[in-house]
Parts: structure tokens; C-alpha cells; sequence
């Protein structure tokens, strides 16, 4: 699917982080530790980390400040004490969107705290219960050839179903996100194409058809 080529280019063009530290193991030895992250420097809370790290005490401490982080998806910790140096290795979760301000969400949809860190995002709002519906609306949007929305916002609220605000279109799919509504959507998204004209908003709320609206 687009999105996973998407994020996969997205990893793949980073470059890569390497940040030493020095800290205090024991009351008569500096150990050095080598950080790399692999995906480059993205969050806040890599910050903290390095901060938490400096004062740690012991390799069993800085294991334990690692579980702690529910933004790392896999780590390597290397300890060599007769060199007094720690290569710490690791890959943090790739977040697709944002719900409600409180979390992340990867596109395996684990969800992970919210740091205020990244703003260019999909921002998803509302009582929202299944993130995974928010994941399908992305896909489904993106999947289509030829015409691209590049999606903003996602609101969800009980009177009006899902609204996603894209960069040109408001498109307003309501509640009912059936496989027939998607169909709808990939049909008026191919006639846009075909008469060359985005319209400012897209409703597929109707049974019988499709509201275009132009705007000025």
C-alpha cells in the first residue's frame, strides 16, 4: 500500500544519529555511552532520554530507563566495562497520526504518548473508540491513483460521522464507511481527475449521490 512504501522511504532517507555521553557509574569511573539513534532525532522525549541517561548508575538502571520508553520499538545495548564505554542502539516507532493530543499511533497502530514533537502529523479528533478506523480512512484515501489528498485532520463527532480535512477538500464521509462509500469516493475521485477540478468539499453522505461544492 501507499502508506507503507511511504513510510518506508520516509525511514530510509533519515539519516543517521550518533550522540556520546558521559556519565558517572560509580563514584571513581566515567563511562562513556554511544546513542544511535537510527532514525534520526524526532522527539522530545529522546531529550529526556539522554538527560535520564547521564545520571544513571548502572547498566541495570539504564536498561530499566529504556523499558520505560513506549516511543522505542527495538534496542541493542553493548556494555564493555574495561573500556568504559556503553554503544546503545536504537529504533524508535514511526508515528502515522495523532488522536485526541494524548497519542501517537504507529501504522501497527500501537499507540505511544503524545510529546508535542511533531506537528507535520495527521491531527485525528473526537469519541473516537477504534483507531483503526482512522488508520483505514488514511489508506483508503491514499490508495487512489493519480489523485492525491494530502490529509490534514480527521474529525469524528456523533452528528456529522468522519470528516477529513485535506489540504484542498473538506471530504465528509458520514458514518456510514462501507466498502460501497469507498467505491463512491474512488468513482468521484477519478471524474475530479477527469475534468481537472478539486472542489472544496466532497459530501458522500448522500444515498442517492454525491454533493460537490466548489466554493469560490
Amino acid at each position: 500500500m501507499r502508506l507503507s512504501k511511504k513510510l518506508s522511504m520516509h525511514l530510509y532517507k533519515k539519516l543517521l544519529l550518533i550522540i556520546v555521553i558521559l556519565t558517572t557509574t560509580n563514584l571513581f569511573a566515567e563511562y562513556e555511552i554511544n546513542i544511535n539513534f537510527e532514525s534520526g532525532f524526532e522527539f522530545e522525549s529522546q531529550k529526556i532520554l539522554i538527560s535520564d541517561l547521564k545520571n544513571s548508575k548502572s547498566k541495570k538502571q539504564i536498561e530499566k530507563i529504556l523499558k520505560r520508553q513506549d516511543w522505542i520499538q527495538e534496542y541493542s545495548l553493548i556494555f564493555k566495562p574495561f573500556k568504559k564505554e556503553i554503544y546503545l542502539n536504537i529504533k524508535n516507532r514511526e508515528p502515522v497520526f495523532v488522536l485526541n493530543n494524548e497519542f501517537f499511533y504507529d501504522k501497527d497502530l500501537y499507540p505511544f504518548k503524545y510529546d508535542l514533537s511533531r506537528r507535520d502529523l495527521i491531527i485525528a479528533e473526537g469519541p473516537i473508540d477504534k483507531p483503526k478506523t482512522i488508520l483505514q480512512l488514511i489508506e483508503e484515501i491514499e490508495s487512489i491513483p493519480n489523485v492525491q489528498f494530502k490529509i490534514r485532520e480527521i474529525n469524528y463527532s456523533y452528528v456529522n460521522g468522519w470528516d477529513v480535512v485535506s489540504d484542498k477538500t473538506l471530504i465528509r464521509f458520514g458514518n456510514d464507511l462501507s466498502e460501497k462509500r469507498f467505491k463512491n469516493f474512488k468513482d468521484t475521485s477519478n471524474y475530479l481527475l477527469d475534468i481537472g477540478k478539486i472542489p472544496s468539499i466532497i459530501d458522500m453522505r448522500y444515498k442517492d449521490g454525491v454533493a460537490l461544492n466548489y466554493g469560490k
